[in-house]
């Protein structure tokens, strides 16, 4: 998979989750990177959200999950971690036994990353202790810049331990507890292969 030819930067400074969305149904051929598609994707936000999910009424992780399964993507679950190491292999094993991408929820569960390959000291579908030492991204702020967390990447920019310990972070939301989510790195992971339309 080519990065760019997947790629889909968010139309407002609030799609971070449509964009994302919109990347993964790109990279299994269920969706196109368009405008007008993501526009009616973030449009249709009233049929997933719920507010244990997002307190705000926006994209939550269960929304996202719920929207992909709506357009073909099925299997994605949350999963809520204590480390980010031991989210990061659970994330590469996944990836790399459904060939689908993953959905990181960066920044402190303000944004969404989606990672479509990896870094290792070992392969994670064999050895339990193996090493995530980095992971390839596509951003979907980019080509903005925070006033936050900086400039962000292009396509498929492989992000190293010390970026990933800077971006992907514990849950913490300033509009209120989320039990099953405060203090823990959530990932969307696929958990099966999707097969492609036609």
């Amino acid at each position: 998979m080519r990065p760019k030819s997947v790629f889909a930067s968010q139309l407002t400074k609030d799609w971070c989750a449509p964009a994302g969305m919109q990347m993964v149904l790109a990279s299994l051929g269920l969706a196109d990177t368009s405008d007008r598609f993501q526009t009616k994707l973030a449009n249709r936000v009233g049929e997933f959200e719920a507010w244990a999910d997002s307190h705000n009424g926006s994209w939550g992780p269960s929304a996202i999950v719920e929207a992909l399964e709506a357009y073909g993507a099925r299997g994605y679950e949350i999963r809520a971690y204590g480390s980010r190491q031991h989210a990061l292999r659970d994330s590469a094993r996944a990836l790399s036994e459904t060939g689908s991408p993953v959905v990181i929820i960066a920044w402190r569960g303000a944004h969404t990353w989606i990672m479509t390959g990896y870094k290792a000291d070992a392969d994670p579908r064999i050895f339990d202790d193996a090493r995530i030492n980095g992971t390839y991204i596509l951003d979907p702020w980019y080509p903005r810049i925070s006033s936050i967390w900086g400039a962000s990447d292009p396509p498929g920019t492989y992000q190293d331990a010390s970026e990933m310990s800077r971006n992907f972070l514990p849950w913490r939301r300033p509009e209120g507890r989320y039990p099953d989510r405060d203090g823990k790195f959530i990932v969307l992971v696929p958990t099966v292969v999707v097969a492609p339309p036609g």
